[in-house]
């Protein structure tokens, strides 16, 4: 789920909130709301609430990536939140001063290539380094850690299976790997249907799998595949941290767990949004059959 949906989000539940507290609050607004319900059943009454929402205080956000892969340069995006009523178009900050530390004293500065956008091709993340994000824009400075894994997990193969979900069959991607013996490794798979991202997100640990190769079910009803159709699957090896992150961006796309919906954790020190990963990257590709 995006950034800026999820801060708009809460923007409504608080407004909400705060719209029945004040209406339960007053005995008139619950007379006259008894009321109308009454009479609705003898002349169809009908009352249309107009809900104002709030425009919340912009706030940055930071997506930052470091990969193991040569012809993927390290990139860090920079925006700012919208309001509810706004489009979800990207639309970047400019002019930010961004550097990647590694842990051995090596610095990296990443150059702006687009509006908003920062790269640096020569920065190639080494499995078990840390690296540290340091942002300065419009005199505010933020910043941010991560992990590369110390191991790069191989991702075998993928296969394409008919799987009931929600009642219906559906063509459902499976990645196969073979998770290290121990505790602690995460993953998050970035699925391709015909070169096309697919938006949800899908993420995975092994506190159930440790040291197994359990293909499990990436189900996504909102696209459906069909035979010919191509599929790439990317597997990242994620710091906890980062699992943390995307499991909560899951949970709130998804509508999952009882709290009130909130915006995904974030390892940014500094008060955006938004995250820093350093990450490995496996990919296979298949032709559905």
């Amino acid at each position: 789920m995006n950034k800026n949906i999820s801060t708009a989000i809460n923007t409504s539940t608080n407004a909400f909130s705060a719209a029945i507290k004040i209406f339960t609050s007053k005995r008139s607004g619950i007379i006259a709301a008894a009321s109308c319900l009454a009479l609705g059943w003898l002349t169809g009454c009908e009352k249309v609430i107009d809900l104002k929402l709030n425009n919340a205080e912009a706030q940055y956000v930071i997506e930052g990536n470091v990969s193991n892969r040569a012809f993927e340069p390290a990139e860090v995006k920079i925006s700012k939140t919208k309001n509810f009523n706004d489009d979800n178009n990207f639309i970047g900050v400019s002019g930010a001063n961004v550097g990647i530390k590694v842990n051995n004293g090596t610095s990296y500065n990443l150059t702006e290539s687009a509006t908003g956008v920062y790269r640096n091709a020569a920065l190639k993340g080494v499995p078990g380094n840390t690296y540290t994000l340091n942002v300065s824009v419009d005199g505010k400075d933020f910043s941010g850690t991560s992990t590369m894994p110390s191991q790069i997990v191989p991702l075998d193969t993928i296969f394409v299976a008919d799987e009931v979900f929600a009642g219906s069959t559906l063509k459902t991607v499976r990645p196969s790997f073979l998770d290290p013996v121990g505790l602690g490794n995460s993953y998050r798979f970035i699925q391709y249907n015909n070169n096309v991202q697919v938006k949800k997100v899908f993420v995975q640990n092994d506190e159930l799998s440790d040291g197994l190769n359990l293909p499990f079910p990436l189900f996504d009803d909102d696209t459906k595949l069909k035979s010919g159709d191509s599929v790439r699957l990317n597997m990242l090896c994620l710091d906890r941290f980062m699992y943390k992150y995307w499991f909560s961006v899951e949970e709130s796309a998804t509508g999952q767990g009882e709290s009130t919906p909130t915006n995904p954790v974030t390892n940014i020190v500094g008060g955006a949004l938004g995250y820093f990963s350093a990450h490995s990257v496996t990919s296979k590709a298949v032709i559905v059959p």
